[in-house]
């Protein structure tokens, strides 16, 4: 076997699969806008987005349709309700922070 050849095929093999994740982008533009769209409706009637994660969404008054934004919310109860949340962190409105558990 020729001492370059698994390099090259290492090589080969990895800009293969970062050309597939290149291709194979999971929101399209109509799926970004569905997504919008979905995310504006939630919040209808509850004063607009605060701030929303994927599937989670809290609206300006501070309610949720999904587990993860109500733990957000209530992590930041105490705090002025939600500013903006991640997996793994809630920031409050009155900028403390917290650690969102079952992010």
């Amino acid at each position: 076997m020729h001492p370059r050849k698994p390099i090259t095929t290492a090589a080969c093999v990895l800009a293969a699969m970062a050309l597939a994740a290149c291709g194979s982008d999971n929101s399209s533009s109509a799926d970004r806008a569905d997504r919008s769209t979905t995310v504006v409706e939630t919040c209808r009637g509850h004063g607009g987005v605060e701030a929303f994660d994927d599937d989670a969404v809290i609206c300006e008054d501070q309610t949720s349709a999904e587990e993860r934004g109500a733990k957000a919310v209530d992590a930041c109860r105490e705090h002025e309700g939600v500013s903006a949340f991640d997996d793994d962190i809630v920031i409050c409105r009155d900028q403390t922070f917290h650690e969102a558990e079952g992010g």
